[in-house]
């Protein structure tokens, strides 16, 4: 059950149900916004308690809450502490969260090519979509190390393998502007749809990043043939998921 799903349950319960509220708010309405930070503090107290006799997925739960939680509760010294317990027993989640740390300078320096190191062990160490993601990033990028369109391709083919949609799109517009790799429109076109059912999510990360979009300048160059083999080879990949 994850920390999001038991905040909003605690949160309908907390506004809809007499008895919660009465505890809250006494005899008067209770405001949805102070209800919701109530309901977050309860959940952010259970998942303290959660960590503090739990395992490497449970600091790391804990740390995130911490990292990107409501401005009011982040504590990212505290997540940084949490984060490091379980990323010293190896686990990819809390690595990735250390990386982020130091990409966003929370709690410490702002440093990229700290980062990139976070993101790169958890990739060499795991197969973590979003690990192989954010090393791809760091290359793609040029951020904390050579940009290298090559290396951020690799890491983006493991993270889109495990249906990371970014990662998809991003491997599509690189075939598509011959980034890295020789230029390929029919490439392009299936990593494109691959991405297609998670548009809004692809967006999410970027706003300049619009999946149909780009599909639809990619058709526009291919002719019938071209598509013909491109609806082959997606029809195929979609076979081997």
């Amino acid at each position: 059950m994850t920390f999001r799903f038991i905040f909003w349950m605690i949160l309908v319960c907390l506004v809809f149900s007499g008895t919660a509220g009465w505890i809250f708010y006494g005899d008067r309405e209770p405001d949805p916004e102070e209800a919701a930070i109530q309901a977050y503090k309860v959940a952010l107290d259970s998942e303290r308690r959660a960590a503090e006799t739990g395992d490497v997925e449970d600091w790391t739960r804990y740390a995130r809450s911490l990292a990107t939680g409501p401005a009011q509760f982040r504590n990212p010294k505290e997540a940084m502490h949490w984060y490091r317990k379980a990323a010293d027993r190896g686990y990819a989640p809390a690595q990735v969260g250390i990386g982020d740390l130091f990409a966003h300078g929370a709690g410490v320096r702002e440093d990229h090519y700290r980062a990139q190191e976070w993101y790169s062990t958890a990739a060499r160490l795991s197969k973590n979509a979003e690990a192989h993601f954010k090393a791809g990033e760091g290359y793609f990028r040029g951020l904390g190390v050579p940009q290298d369109y090559g290396a951020a391709l690799s890491y983006y083919q493991v993270a889109a393998s495990q249906g990371h949609p970014v990662a998809q799109y991003l491997i599509g517009s690189m075939y598509e502007a011959g980034w890295g790799v020789e230029r390929d429109l029919i490439e392009a076109w299936v990593w494109y749809n691959r991405a297609l059912p998670k548009a809004a999510f692809v967006s999410a990360h970027e706003k300049d990043y619009d999946v149909a979009r780009a599909l639809a300048r990619t058709e526009q160059h291919m002719n019938q043939s071209q598509l013909d083999v491109a609806r082959k080879r997606l029809a195929e990949a979609a076979n081997r998921s």
